[in-house]
């Protein structure tokens, strides 16, 4: 099968090839022989797809969506080709992907059709997470955390206030745990917000108390257990159930406990803190920090895997 479709692409690349350098005198004639070259190279491409050449089927999306976009000025399907080019490129070719899904949201946001965008900053976001990919002299990381800002951004446009929210914690997890050297401050801000957002929300107010906590738990991974006590006593005053609540009492517990240099008390806190509500990975990784810095005087840059938190 996948020979036959090779073969077939290859056809419809050799016949939109044709088309392009037809001569023609008029415009009309020019522009309708681009028309059909662009749809003869998708075809081409969906042959190659067909028969699992996702490498050639991207190539020759970019090849239509070029086509659409430079010279018909066809941005909706100059944007659909780029969007289809992405999606081959993505298993095997990361890199490309995102360089096709950056012109796609480009002529996404320039024709005001911003959600789509907005989701595909997001895979974007995504693809240099997971797949670590560097670009010139940025991380993955930083390459990351600046598309999960577009995607943020463009999502709030839509009002997609959710979506939105997604992308700012995923911001907040790469500043604190990604990132080298880690931006706590950052992390604790976002944090904040999210937290003073949910209060004003009915549906959503009984998830600010797990915003603050996290908010608290940057403070103490930059070492400033005073901004975490001052943040605690803000988000009591924020939110009257703060303080009664499990996050609330975890939060003073581990300041009391970062205080005194108090590494069982910590651990114990932790644990009991785990039996009822259990931590998520960036909890871990981030209290792992914390008390790796009570153990050895505030220094937290050695490597913590092998720290035991109970």
């Amino acid at each position: 099968m996948k020979k036959a479709q090779k073969a077939k692409a290859e056809t419809f690349i050799t016949e939109a090839e044709g088309l392009l350098s037809k001569r023609s005198w008029f415009s009309s004639s020019k522009e309708r022989n681009d028309e059909e070259a662009a749809e003869t190279f998708e075809k081409a491409a969906n042959a190659f797809k067909v028969g699992g050449l996702n490498q050639d089927a991207g190539d020759t999306y970019v090849r239509a969506a070029e086509l659409y976009r430079d010279r018909l000025s066809d941005f909706n399907h100059a944007s659909k080709a780029f969007n289809s080019a992405g999606t081959c490129y993505k298993k095997h070719s990361p890199p490309d992907a995102v360089m096709a899904f950056q012109q796609a949201v480009s002529l996404y946001t320039d024709n005001a059709r911003i959600t789509q965008a907005a989701k595909l900053s997001k895979e974007i976001a995504e693809l240099y997470e997971n797949e670590e990919i560097d670009e010139e002299e940025k991380s993955h990381v930083v390459l990351a955390i600046e598309a999960y800002e577009q995607a943020s951004e463009l999502f709030g446009m839509e009002d997609s206030k959710s979506a939105a929210s997604q992308c700012l914690v995923k911001i907040a997890e790469l500043c604190s745990a990604a990132l080298d050297p880690p931006d706590y401050s950052r992390a604790s801000k976002i944090y904040d917000d999210l937290g003073r957002r949910c209060l004003t929300s009915n549906l959503l107010k009984y998830n600010a108390k797990g915003y603050f906590l996290q908010a608290v738990l940057c403070h103490l991974a930059n070492s400033d257990d005073v901004g975490a006590e001052q943040a605690c006593a803000k988000y009591e005053s924020l939110d009257y159930t703060f303080g009664d609540s499990r996050e609330g009492k975890f939060a003073n517990s581990l300041i009391e406990a970062v205080k005194g240099y108090d590494v069982e008390e910590f651990a114990t806190t932790c644990f009991e803190f785990d039996r009822i509500s259990k931590l998520n990975p960036w909890q871990t990784s981030i209290l792992v920090k914390v008390k790796r810095s009570i153990d050895e005087g505030g220094d937290g840059d050695d490597d913590d895997s092998d720290v035991d938190l109970t």
